[in-house]
């Protein structure tokens, strides 16, 4: 008497699919870092202007200090300069946000769509 014994059955394994779901994900990664490195380098460049903007004022307050005027006088230019970094530091701010927001906004999109692919190879 021989015993017929069944083969084990292996899932087939969609190594295309595989692939392309890694390169999904290398090019989110990609996107993201973009999105980072486009933020930093505006703000970079935002820190020059704001920079030479802060040397000129700097160079136009030396030039027309007056030491007969009294402290008080002073008070509204010193206002005025601290409003002005005040909103310097909420563009800045700002501009993070969006980025961060994209860039979750990406990742999610993108964990979502692995989800449906592995689904998919698996099946």
């Amino acid at each position: 008497m021989t015993a017929k014994t069944a083969s084990p059955a292996f899932p087939k394994f969609d190594l295309e699919g595989w692939v392309a779901l890694h390169k999904a994900n290398l090019e989110t990664a990609v996107a993201a870092q973009k999105i980072i490195f486009d933020l930093w380098q505006t703000i970079a460049k935002r820190q020059v202007e704001l920079a030479k903007e802060s040397f000129a004022r700097f160079d136009g307050f030396v030039k027309g200090f007056d030491a007969k005027k009294q402290p008080k006088e002073y008070v509204e230019d010193a206002k005025a300069v601290l409003e002005k970094a005040m909103a310097d530091a909420k563009e800045t701010l700002d501009l993070g946000m969006k980025a961060q927001a994209e860039v979750v906004d990406l990742l999610i999109k993108r964990a979502t769509a692995n989800l449906d692919e592995v689904k998919a190879l698996a099946a």
